[in-house]
């Protein structure tokens, strides 16, 4: 008799702090629609206690996240509001819903990301405020090597790298170290103690209350506004080439203990 799957994230919490782990590192942390669950409720806990002013997401084991789990059925679009009778589906994918909240929730996002970030992943941790890379971290967009657009999250890359940046880092697939993507604006802080770095940011991060980061954050997303459309449109994009026919020789060349991107 088995017991029931470990959660994929596990929960904890210091003072003013909600520290989301993930931990499914047999899986290398890759985004599963149980992943994607865990995560939007840790946001909705640290939403939910008006004491909590951070959400620190960090990983167990050498990937802090590999990238959807393309061994899972096809993801569903969700029905959004915006999405009329004759408008089709509204390919609004729960990763991009993620993506989207937290740059929008109050509570201030914090990314420690100390082994590998693998496309998917890229963009969790980009779409945080803040994201802490320790020696181990390395970052890379992976799409294009197995026919796919990193369509959801290149948005949240490019807002810290700028346009071109992260077009390249795509296009080439470059593999960039806690250096190189901290001046790529990948990462806001290279640090050989991450532990220690993080302490020292949640200190910083004290000083300042929850509702005026939530206002900054407000202001940050009027005074550079993404398109309404911008989600669904990206989850077309993405659904497209990963259910293109000709993507699929691409994809049966990664390993299957390895199909994630």
């Amino acid at each position: 008799m088995t017991g029931a799957p470990a959660a994929p994230v596990a929960l904890s919490r210091s003072r003013g702090v909600l520290h989301a782990l993930l931990d499914a590192p047999g899986r290398r942390n890759a985004v599963t629609p149980d992943l994607l669950d865990a995560l939007h409720a840790a946001v909705d806990t640290a939403e939910a206690d008006p004491g909590c002013r951070v959400l620190v997401l960090s990983a167990r084991g050498e990937h802090f996240c590999a990238g959807t789990d393309l061994t899972a059925p096809v993801p569903e679009p969700a029905a959004g509001p915006a999405a009329g009778p004759a408008a089709g589906p509204a390919a609004e994918l729960p990763y991009w819903t993620l993506l989207d909240r937290l740059t929008r929730t109050p509570v201030v996002t914090v990314a420690l990301v100390e082994g590998r970030a693998t496309a998917g992943g890229v963009g969790l941790a980009a779409a945080c405020d803040l994201v802490l890379a320790g020696p181990g971290a390395r970052f890379r967009l992976t799409e294009a090597l197995v026919g796919l657009v990193p369509a959801m999250a290149l948005p949240f890359v490019a807002r810290r790298t700028g346009e071109q940046r992260a077009f390249t880092a795509t296009l080439l697939a470059e593999d960039l170290d806690a250096p190189a993507a901290v001046a790529a604006g990948l990462a806001d802080l290279h640090a050989g103690e991450p532990a220690q770095a993080l302490r020292r940011t949640l200190v910083a991060l004290s000083r300042v209350d929850r509702s005026t980061a939530g206002a900054l954050k407000t202001y940050r997303s009027r005074l550079f506004p993404r398109d309404a459309r911008l989600g669904q449109d990206a989850g077309r994009v993405f659904l497209d080439r990963l259910t293109d026919p000709a993507v699929q020789p691409l994809l049966d060349r990664i390993p299957t203990p390895e199909r994630a991107v």
